[in-house]
Order: C-alpha cells, then structure tokens, then sequence
C-alpha cells in the first residue's frame, strides 16, 4: 500500500515511488545478501524518478486465500546513493566521506561525515540554491546534515541519534527528520526497535530528542501538514506530535484492529492529511478504518479475502483487490469512514490478479499476480468520466513476477519469470490499445526506475538493471517511451542501485567497487559516463 511520506521498507526520498506497496518518499538500509544461483541482488521495484529491484518478500510459504499463497510484494531496500536537484549524494562507509556529484558537470566535492555513513535521505528544502542531505554514521551511532550552498561550499553538523538507527522518515518540507530502526526478519523476543531520534531541521542549530514508540516498528508516515508522524507498530499505530514550539512528543497509540493482541495487520496505511489510516489483514474481506483523530474503528466488507491494497499518490482513493473473486473496490478516503458505500467497484470475468500498482496521476493501474503462474496483467482505467473502471487484458507471454506503472500512467513495465531465459521484461502501453514488446535478457533482473513526468506531464523513460555474478553479466537497459525501444549497456560491475536525476535528464546505476563507481545514462541519447573512484579525485570514464 502506498501511504504519504511512507517511509518503512523502501529506499531513500525521491529513490522508490510507484512501487507495488510502496511511496512516494523513503529512507534505505542494505540489502539482504542474495541466495540465488546468480547472486542476483535485492531491492526494491521504484519509478517516478526513483529505483529498485526485485527480491521476494512475505510470507509465500503460507496459504492465503483460496488456498494459493500471498501475493509476493517485491519491494526492498538497498544502499543507495540520493538525488537532490541536479545532484547526487554518495556515502562511503569505509572512508568516512560522503561525495556530492553534479549530474550535470559530472564535477565531484567530498565531505567528512561521520564513522561508518552509511543510510542517506535526501531533505526537501525552500532555500534557493541550497541542497541538503542526512547520512546515519552506523560506526558513531550520530547523524551528519550535510548541506551545499548556491555557492558550491559544503558543510556538515553532527546529530546525536540512538544506536542501530537504520532509516529515515523525513517531513515533506524538510522541516522534520526522524531517525528509526524498521523491525526486519526474525529478531530476538526482547528487541522491540523501539527508539526513534526526532530532528528539529527548523531549529538553529538543530535540535534532537529520543522517544520510544511502539512494539517493532515497520512503517513510518509523515503527515503533509508536518504536524505528526505516524509509527506502524506490532501494537498498533503510534503518534507523534511535530510541535516546533513545545518538541515533540508521542501522544497516542492507536489500535488498528477490534482484536490487537491477535490480529496482525499486514497493511497499514495513512492518507497524507493523517485523519485515516486504511487496514488489509491477511486472509480477511474487511477493509479496516482507523480515524487518526478520535481512534475510532471501523471497516467496510467486500466478497473475500483483500490481497492488496494500493493508496493513490494523493492519497484520494485506495484502490482493494479480491483475488478470489477477481474484484476491484476504489475507495474514496474522504468520504469513506462516514460514508460505508463511498466506493466503487467492478468484477472482471476471468481475470487473475491478486496485486496492484497505480499510477502516481491516479489515471490507471495494473492488476497482476504472481501467487501462481500467470501471463496476464490486467489494466484498469481510474480516469473519471465514462471510461472509469474500464478494463482490459494484456497477454506477456510468460508469468509475471512483478509491474510497475509509469507516473504519467501511459505506461508500464512488468518483470517476468522466463522457464528459458535467466530476466525479462515487458514494456506495456498503458494509454493506448497497443502490443506489449517483450523483451529477453542475459541476466537477472535487479532494479527499475521510471524518469519523472517532464513539464508536459510525460514520462519517456526508464531504465532496468541486470545483474549476473556467475556470468559476470552487469547490463542497463533503456527504454524509450512511445516507441518501446530498449537497448541494453554494459557495466563494467555489479549494480546496486538505481535512479533518476530530473534536473539532469539522466539516470543513474550505483555498482560495486572498492573506489566507488557510478554510472550516468544520457536519457536522450544513451550515452554513458561513468565516475570512478569519488575519493581518488573522482578520475571520469567515458563509456564503461
């Protein structure tokens, strides 16, 4: 489910957005090591300017409904480097520096952070010409907020914050930045990751305080007002209160089930306003509702099982998926706490879908599955006027693992699962009645990341990473929207991470190396540069 300034689970602000369950804003932390024959990486599927690959995540081994497993949510984390403007920030744990690299220029400076920088967000700021940036230095257990002038100077201030701080929550104006630590695989009983690190960006100089929040935290929500800030928990939804004035300070822990010792939500989300947070369990045909100003509970039915639930950008429908009975519910959230039948719906004869991804316009989404082995993604129209809840099927061959849909919703990319080929990918028309090109690859496929909407609302790109360390195959892919073209460049080593720079008409592959090395892809002309060794004078490649 996609939430305002959701922050658990994906990569840095302006890294993962339209992710199947994923947002728009982020923080990061490592990947987990890859088990596949390929040693494929982790990550986490992005777009809209932002990137991410494709592990497997939930509970697949455990029956859902219907007896078939649980949608696979695809989405991860990694370490990645950010984009501020034209700018691309990189830490190196391992020197201790972080390196500010212009898209553009391809000019590199450097800074001395902390021990161990490691987890990087990029910090919205209304300040012309600045940019700014915060690294977790994991070795000092401190923050450092980086910042860069109009005038190209960099400077640095040290944060206290708690020990084992691995992700960033970060306010949409930059006013407020928080620093936690996401509840992942099977701790130990008594770790409860409790300790979040509030930063006051508005304070000179700014200012921290510890608070303790719920039982593991997973999620984390920033409200557009910049007034609270919501915890995802084991216990429930924990409340921070943003005051500049008296500091912040928890203030409620809400309940978002009828049964909170025994129910365990699998989806929880929290409109950008903050007044609801919206509830998919398990296995459950209730979609819960929690109102973020009394607690009050209370849920709408649908006929079976809900295996996703994706919030729109804007957070003005939710948009619940049936697998069972092949049902599409869009929620209107303003309405629908007060209003039980403020929602629409259609069933599709002979769909299979159980997932799905909406365009960050809210004007389509992809339904698809990848809980048993199917070639269909399903394209629904979300546009108001006569053609709302229209659909139809798009055939890609062989099953789908994973989709993703363009920000300007005209177009889309799905990640197969070839019987022959070691990746592949679709490339789908979404606006128009046309055929998807089905594209074979060398290698694995590891992250995608759409270029964002141009001033005339388009998005025309976007590029796909492959990745084979048996084969040493490292390949990106561009793709060119309307046309589908792809074409496919090497890498001179593994990727790790990928993205967009918006203001620099370029994407992005962060790889392994000892040095440091980061590969730009012109986004008109396929051009590469790549950038190697940020602490040996950021010597420049051309080509790989």
């Amino acid at each position: 489910m996609r939430g305002y300034s959701l922050l658990g689970l994906v990569g840095t602000a302006g890294l993962l957005a339209l992710v199947h369950c994923g947002g728009a804003d982020a923080e990061e932390f490592p990947a987990e090591p890859s088990d596949s024959p390929d040693g494929a990486p982790g990550g986490a599927a992005g777009g809209g300017g932002s990137g991410g690959g494709f592990p497997t995540s939930g509970s697949g081994a455990s029956p859902g409904a219907g007896g078939r497993p649980p949608e696979q949510e695809r989405d991860g984390t990694f370490l990645a480097p950010v984009a501020t403007g034209r700018y691309l920030w990189a830490a190196n744990p391992q020197s201790g520096r972080v390196a500010r690299i212009d898209a553009i220029t391809f000019q590199v400076s450097t800074v001395q952070a902390g021990f161990g920088p490691t987890h990087l967000v990029a910090v919205p700021t209304d300040v012309p010409g600045e940019d700014r940036a915060l690294v977790i230095n994991t070795g000092s257990n401190d923050a450092t907020l980086l910042r860069a002038e109009a005038n190209g100077s960099l400077s640095t201030e040290t944060l206290a914050v708690h020990r084992g701080a691995t992700a960033w929550a970060v306010s949409p104006r930059g006013r407020w930045a928080i620093a936690w630590t996401p509840a992942v695989g099977a701790p130990d009983p008594t770790e409860g990751y409790q300790d979040v690190t509030v930063v006051d960006l508005g304070a000179e100089p700014p200012e921290t305080i510890r608070l303790s929040v719920g039982f593991r935290p997973t999620r984390a929500f920033v409200a557009s007002d910049e007034t609270r800030a919501f915890f995802v928990t084991e216990s429930g939804l924990s409340v921070i209160d943003l005051d500049p004035e008296l500091g912040p300070s928890v203030s409620r822990d809400f309940a978002v089930s009828p049964n909170p010792l025994e129910d365990v939500a699998l989806d929880v989300s929290v409109v950008p306003d903050g007044t609801l947070a919206l509830v998919r369990r398990e296995g459950v045909g209730e979609l819960g509702l929690v109102s973020l100003e009394t607690g009050e509970l209370r849920s709408i039915t649908l006929p079976g099982a809900i295996t996703d639930l994706d919030l729109t950008a804007d957070g003005s429908a939710a948009i619940a998926v049936v697998r069972d009975a092949s049902y599409v519910a869009v929620v209107r959230t303003a309405e629908i706490f007060d209003d039980p039948t403020a929602f629409a719906s259609v069933t599709i004869d002979g769909g299979d879908f159980g997932s799905v991804v909406a365009a960050e316009n809210a004007s389509a989404a992809l339904l698809y599955t990848n809980s048993a082995p199917s070639e269909r993604v399903t394209i629904l129209d979300l546009r108001a006027g006569t053609s709302f809840l229209s659909h139809r099927a798009v055939s890609v061959a062989v099953p789908v693992a994973s989709a993703l849909i363009a920000p300007d919703g005209a177009h889309g990319i799905a990640l197969l699962d070839s019987p022959s080929k070691p990746g592949a990918f679709a490339a789908l028309p979404v606006g128009k009645t046309l055929p998807p090109k089905i594209q074979s690859a060398d290698a694995p496929l590891a992250q995608v990341a759409f270029a964002p909407a141009g001033t005339d609302g388009a998005s025309r790109r976007a590029i796909i990473t492959e990745r084979s360390d048996v084969k040493r195959s490292w390949g990106v892919w561009l793709v060119r929207f309307p046309t589908l073209q792809a074409d496919r460049f090497s890498l001179a080593s593994p990727p790790l991470a990928a993205g967009m720079v918006a203001e620099a008409d370029r994407g992005w592959v962060a790889q392994e190396h000892p040095e440091g090395r980061i590969t730009f892809v012109d986004l008109e002309t396929g051009a590469l540069r790549t950038l190697t060794g940020f602490e040996l004078g950021a010597r420049v490649q051309d080509g790989n």
